[in-house]
């Protein structure tokens, strides 16, 4: 792992500069867009000036009041369209500039280990052959792939979204008055329910394994579980009792053999995982496979929430707002540590 001195020698050292060049490059793009439509709304607004002007001296008096309400709307329309598109082009610079931090920090915390493919998701039938909590979903998507470009090391973190499509049935009812008939109809469509929205990420480990163990956060008493991943995971075994009391008060780990469980979540492990924790507090579904892989949702966070973190469109970027992002991305990198540390244990 990188400390922060280390990233701040380097970014004196030799990223400040080249980082610098990128962003006003990025900046101007910015703002010559911005200036185009800030200029479209001025024309517009010169345009109902020069109305209201011929209104006041009574020149085309017969069509000006018409002219002047297509402009008032014409203009208010374009004012949210202004905001939208402000808000729009704003948005694409916090990516644009924070996929180009995300990739250039992830490559200087692992020693150009990584790759990272903003257009790439984790390819569906690789997806689905990790059977996962055994779900039985065959809709995915995901974005925003990184993973390691050295074989000793597979790791995979990838943005995804879970989903299903329900079939409802809406009716419809209407009266015909020459027949004096009601008449009801049954319209059958599909609805694309979201399941989960967050990161996936996938390793191994050096322990052989003979069965599943899953690990199913607040899963007793959830007042939402029709509304989350718990309603769709499919999950055999019985309810463990472990050694480590912090660890059971936020996972009920479920498995058929009991003293393989303990086996693989020894005290150094669920110590490992407890960290983890306290690195990204969100909820997480954890399951240890038997081929040794162990595959975790990290849910409502991801890469896709780093790159769009907002900053302030100034010359420069603040150092401690790229210290921040910094520690951001060295967060994700330390899920890598924390299971490489447990592939030797």
């Amino acid at each position: 792992m990188k400390t922060v001195s280390e990233f701040k020698d380097f970014y004196y050292s030799s990223y400040k500069n080249e980082f610098d060049l990128f962003y006003q490059d990025a900046r101007k793009r910015y703002l010559k867009k911005l200036y185009k439509l800030l200029s479209i709304e001025g024309i517009l607004l010169l345009i109902i000036i020069a109305s209201v002007f011929l209104y006041i001296y009574n020149i085309f008096s017969n069509y000006i009041v018409l002219i002047l309400i297509v402009l008032f709307v014409s203009l208010l329309y374009s004012f949210l369209l202004l905001i939208n598109n402000i808000f729009f082009l704003k948005e694409k610079l916090y990516i644009e500039v924070n996929s180009k931090l995300y990739q250039d920090f992830l490559l200087f915390i692992s020693d150009d280990e990584y790759i990272y493919e903003e257009d790439t998701e984790l390819n569906i039938d690789d997806f689905r052959k990790m059977s996962l909590f055994n779900l039985k979903l065959l809709n995915y998507s995901g974005k925003n792939f990184t993973a390691s470009s050295c074989m000793d090391k597979k790791f995979i973190l990838c943005d995804i979204t879970l989903f299903d499509l329900i079939e409802r049935i809406k009716m419809d009812s209407y009266y015909n008055f020459n027949e004096d008939i009601k008449y009801i109809t049954n319209n059958i469509y599909q609805d694309k329910v979201n399941i989960f929205n967050g990161m996936y990420y996938e390793t191994t480990i050096n322990r052989e394994n003979s069965q599943y163990i899953y690990l199913i956060p607040d899963n007793i008493n959830d007042k939402f579980v029709r509304k989350n991943l718990n309603h769709y995971l499919v999950y055999s075994g019985k309810l463990m009792k472990l050694e480590n009391l912090e660890f059971e008060k936020k996972y009920a780990v479920y498995s058929r053999d009991e003293n393989n469980s303990r086996y693989i979540l020894s005290l150094s492990l669920m110590e490992k995982i407890n960290k983890l924790d306290k690195i990204i507090p969100n909820k997480k579904y954890i399951v240890f496979k038997e081929d040794g892989r162990v595959g975790i949702f990290i849910d409502s966070y991801g890469i896709d929430y780093i790159l769009r973190t907002n900053f302030k469109v100034s010359n420069t970027l603040s150092y401690d707002y790229l210290e921040n992002f910094y520690n951001k991305v060295n967060n994700l990198f330390e899920i890598c540590m924390i299971f490489e540390d447990i592939k030797s244990i």
